[in-house]
């Protein structure tokens, strides 16, 4: 069993004791060892009263960040989450790595609710099923109830629960310069915490489960594209091309736009006709270093979008992840929408590749 202090946090040593089988007479002895070994190295919030002062990687003592703290409630039992991305609103820290090797913190039943609990008020909180262990990374968001309510869906299985929240910096502090584009008044954070996803209870629920998020994940052939911003090639002249490395003939969908800017971008992606679909991969630029703000809205005649859903890439990785159309996939559309709104480093994205799947 191997440790390191920079890596470690009470979901981790969780993990640690339930994978080697450490024994209840040998705990005492294990946290022991482990607080001499690993003194100063960590300290982490038990109560979501106080704020996580945590190890980011490449950072100082001295310029560690302070992050808000989580708890997740379900069932009336309360299970602190662990922070992974923050962002200050000028440089974005990895405090720790969820594990695509899960170990579940808690068991939870598809169509449940869950709560979660800041301590600071976020301006706005997301929660999804993410699986590390796939290919391609997936995001699965869950129908949010009320500002930090959601109601448990996806497939049955172990998977880390994210929770993605945005928070305003002190009333009396203005926006923070950025390094790259504008300034950012807002701070970004993410948790994660370990869940086994059981099925619904009823017949009749679990009917209804089995017509839901099933998809054979074909790619879907795109017939047009629109976006409602010039591309910008920062540092070019060339800026009248919006789509580059298109190719409408065949179904290995490529689109690429460079560099767009501007209050709200959006893509529109039209698949000639009605189709099943259920996700769309996206390939972010930097999409380890910058976490951008999305919505994904579907139509079935391009007049009338579905409500948006609000997602961020993780920040685990610089390729591709595939985000989930709704809670309850798939759905029947021929557009599917793309508006940007905003990320940890201003107001330009490049969004390097849009692939849509589906059943077809």
């Amino acid at each position: 069993m191997e440790l390191s202090c920079e890596r470690i946090s009470f979901v981790h040593l969780t993990k640690i004791i339930r994978k080697e089988a450490i024994s209840t007479e040998y705990l005492v002895i294990f946290f022991s060892i482990l607080s001499l070994v690993c003194v100063g190295a960590f300290s982490v919030s038990f109560v979501a009263t106080s704020v996580y002062i945590q190890k980011a990687y490449g950072l100082s003592s001295e310029q560690q960040p302070s992050v808000a703290g989580a708890i997740l409630i379900y069932n009336n039992q309360k299970y602190q989450m662990s922070p992974f991305v923050f962002s200050d609103g000028r440089d974005l820290h990895k405090i720790q790595y969820p594990s695509a090797d899960v170990n579940p913190v808690t068991t939870v039943q598809e169509g449940g609710i869950i709560k979660i609990e800041f301590s600071k008020e976020p301006v706005s909180a997301n929660a999804f099923i993410v699986d590390y262990e796939a290919d391609v990374p997936s995001v699965h968001p869950l129908k949010k109830l009320s500002k930090d309510t959601f109601e448990l869906s996806g497939v049955q299985g172990i998977w880390n629960l994210e929770v993605h929240a945005i928070f305003s910096t002190n009333s009396g502090v203005s926006s923070i310069p950025s390094d790259k584009q504008g300034s950012i008044s807002n701070e970004y954070a993410s948790y994660d915490l370990g869940i086994d996803m059981m099925p619904r209870t009823t017949a009749a629920d679990s009917i209804h489960s089995l017509d839901q998020n099933i998809c054979a994940n074909n790619e879907v052939g795109i017939a047009n594209v629109s976006t409602n911003v010039e591309q910008q090639h920062l540092g070019s002249s060339d800026s009248n091309k919006v789509l580059t490395n298109y190719n409408n003939n065949n179904n290995n969908n490529n689109i690429t736009l460079t560099s767009i800017k501007g209050e709200n971008p959006w893509v529109i992606v039209d698949l000639g006709q009605q189709q099943s679909v259920c996700s769309l991969n996206l390939v972010l630029n930097n999409g380890d270093k910058i976490v951008n703000h999305f919505t994904i809205q579907t139509s079935t005649d391009g007049l009338h979008f579905s409500d948006p859903v609000s997602y961020d890439n993780t920040a685990m990785i610089s390729g591709g992840e595939t985000y989930d159309l709704s809670s309850d996939f798939p759905v029947t559309a021929r557009y599917a929408k793309v508006t940007f709104q905003g990320n940890t480093e201003g107001t330009v994205y490049t969004l390097q590749q849009t692939k849509i799947l589906g059943n077809n």
